[in-house]
């Protein structure tokens, strides 16, 4: 996305995690803003990727799952789930979707989630989690300050 953008006041992140039963697996939305994920991996040393253009880098998704794997750490039951990209869309709005799957996980008892995304270059970054357990729903909202919580499920 070699577009430029006029600066904007807000920097936030959503991401919307459900747990698949029949999977077993949580699936999950990320979204961006398109300009500033790639600002935080070009501060990252990664190249430009060219994000939703011809010239798209061809480990365009690498980098950006090598990058959320370093700032948003899923756990359940004591144990950090793996993450993998299922697949992106690049938005004409300015939005990039990342499409997330963990690993298989049996009956979640307890979820810790670490979300510090964008922070290391915003500062009044806001990454806002919507996650579902079996119907029920959940939000949270991690800053720089504010980068961890922890959920029981009963």
């Amino acid at each position: 996305m070699s577009v430029a953008f006029a600066p904007h006041e807000y920097f936030v992140s959503v991401t919307e995690a459900e747990y698949n039963e029949q999977s077993q697996t949580f699936q999950m939305t990320i979204k961006f803003i398109g300009h500033d994920l790639e600002k935080a991996l070009s501060e990252a040393g990664v190249p430009e990727l060219n994000l939703g253009t011809e010239k798209e880098e061809k480990s365009a998704n690498k980098y950006i799952l090598d990058y959320i794997n370093k700032t948003f750490q899923f756990n359940v039951n004591d144990k950090k789930l793996t993450l993998q990209m299922v697949g992106k869309e690049v938005g004409n709005d300015d939005f990039i979707y990342c499409y997330i799957e963990t690993e298989k996980v049996r009956k979640p008892k307890n979820i810790s989630i670490e979300n510090s995304m964008l922070t290391e270059v915003f500062l009044a970054q806001e990454n806002i989690v919507y996650l579902t357990v079996n119907t029920k729903k959940n939000s949270f909202s991690f800053n720089k300050d504010k980068r961890k919580t922890t959920l029981n499920i009963e």
